[in-house]
Order: C-alpha cells, then sequence, then structure tokens
C-alpha cells in the first residue's frame, strides 16, 4: 500500500464483501500474528463460557451479557 491511511480505508469496506466468499485481512508480523491468535482465542473461550465479546483493534473486548444489557 502507498499509505497507511489507503490501507485502513481499504479495510473498513471489507464488510460489503460479507457472503461473497472474499476476505482481506491485514498482513501481519509473525510477533502479532501470535497476539492475534491469543486474543481469537480468548474471544471464543469468552463466547463458549455465554459471555458478550469482540475483538476491535486488536484487542479482545469480553463482557457479561448481563453488563452488555444494562449498557443499553
Amino acid at each position: 500500500m502507498s499509505s497507511t491511511d489507503h490501507k485502513y480505508d481499504i479495510l473498513s469496506k471489507t464488510s460489503s464483501l460479507k457472503g461473497t466468499g472474499i476476505f482481506i485481512n491485514e498482513d501481519l508480523i509473525p510477533e502479532d500474528q501470535v497476539e492475534s491468535r491469543k486474543e481469537v482465542q480468548k474471544v471464543k473461550k469468552a463466547r463458549k463460557e455465554g459471555k458478550w465479546a469482540i475483538i476491535r483493534n486488536r484487542k479482545s473486548i469480553i463482557q457479561d451479557r448481563n453488563q452488555k444489557d444494562s449498557n443499553k
């Protein structure tokens, strides 16, 4: 990519590809790939436990379902 702004502009539009079988992910260095896998595993474990969990900006956000509902 010629600039970081251009890269993030493209990545922000990837949701329009849902259902097409095409995906675009950020290319990460090996150390970041390891950290990303750890965050994904945290989210998967939390969801199995019935918690609300997502990843934003390479960090997992995990809350009890009751906490999420009370924030509405």
